[in-house]
């Protein structure tokens, strides 16, 4: 498994920050966003995440 170094600027990731973070497609974190499963900030007209509340996401849909 390959490990990504993700900078965090202002607390807050982008879109692609987030897909690399969490593992997933850009495509399915757009599809999860548009849908309002994941938590995220809106700021003007983009979409951020906080890491902290990612990690709390993460564990509690976490399945296994």
């Amino acid at each position: 498994m390959e490990l990504k170094t993700i900078e965090i600027t202002n607390g807050l990731m982008d879109m692609n920050q987030t897909a690399a973070y969490i593992n997933i497609k850009l495509a399915t974190l757009y599809a999860i966003t548009m849908r309002k499963e994941i938590p995220f900030v809106k700021i003007g007209k983009l979409n951020r995440f906080r890491k902290q509340d990612l990690d709390v996401w993460i564990d509690k849909n976490a399945q296994g």
